[in-house]
């Protein structure tokens, strides 16, 4: 168990710690277990102050380093999801990476979305053909989702796996049926929506421990939309990128992003993009056929 930390070394603002300390709220486990309006009504600070302080008391204090090593065979160790295509999945290192985040980039009609529902369909391959075994989250901002598509690609790939299957492996479990009930869809109408989905991930991995995929499709189609102000938007976005990163690594699941050319500039750990010089490639149908 974690020893008590003083408030002022949470990185809380100077005038929200000096609230505290008059109130005589010196260490986080004096605040941790209030309720925002509690402490709101006991120091004076405004329910936003409150809550995020309660927030910053719960986290848990920093991880002991790793050495380089560690982080090495880590990074070896990491399960890779399938494209079925193999230039792709070469440039990849064997697939799509989970622990990380993979933005497919490139202009409309490029083959961005078919590559987004592929991967919904080849994370949910058994362990037993190579596999990760996973479900997935599908969030879609442009209604590009097309369930038919989607059927598709989950026949051939159930048709491809029996095919290549060894007799004593069992792919019983492997339908077509259990593909299209292992993919979680959202359809957000706004950029709030699509915040609301992404920090309800946590809550939905503990009810559905199976998923490995998070997509997105596309990260930025509400923000080039609801934000004129170019500097707000890419501060938004690169916060978001973040949260993306901390939930990749933590939960150790691949979260994949469709987007713009330019959104693979707003982060750089440990960050994957596709670029669009790849003919094959764009020309190859992503299925398992």
């Amino acid at each position: 168990m974690s020893s008590r930390r003083a408030l002022s070394v949470l990185g809380l603002p100077a005038p929200v710690v000096t609230k505290l300390l008059d109130s005589d709220f010196i260490y986080d486990d004096d605040v941790r277990g209030l309720k925002p309006v509690e402490l709101s009504l006991a120091s004076g600070l405004t329910l936003k102050e409150s809550a995020e302080v309660v927030r910053m008391s719960t986290v848990s204090s920093a991880e002991q380093p790793v050495s380089v090593l560690q982080i090495i065979e880590d990074e070896c160790d990491v399960s890779h999801i399938v494209t079925f295509c193999k230039s792709l999945d070469d440039l990849l290192g064997g697939g799509i990476p989970l622990c990380a985040i993979t933005e497919i980039s490139g202009t409309p009609g490029i083959g961005k979305t078919q590559l987004c529902l592929q991967a919904c369909v080849s994370v949910q391959l058994p362990s037993s053909v190579g596999g990760v075994g996973g479900e997935a989250v599908f969030i879609d901002t442009e209604g590009s989702f097309t369930v038919g598509r989607l059927k598709d690609m989950a026949t051939s790939a159930v048709h491809h796996v029996q095919t290549i299957g060894s007799d004593c492996a069992d792919l019983s479990g492997f339908t077509v049926e259990s593909i299209l009930k292992g993919i979680h869809y959202f359809r957000c109408h706004s950029y709030i929506e699509v915040l609301a989905v992404i920090r309800h991930i946590p809550l939905l991995l503990q009810s559905h421990p199976k998923i490995q995929l998070i997509v997105i499709d596309s990260i930025a189609f509400h923000f080039r939309h609801d934000f004129p102000d170019m500097m707000a938007r890419t501060g938004l976005l690169c916060r978001l990128t973040q949260e993306l990163i901390q939930q990749a690594t933590k939960f150790n699941i691949a979260v994949t992003v469709a987007g713009i050319r330019d959104l693979s500039n707003l982060s750089h750990e440990k960050a994957t993009s596709i670029p669009e010089e790849i003919p094959e490639a764009k020309k190859r149908k992503l299925t398992s056929d």
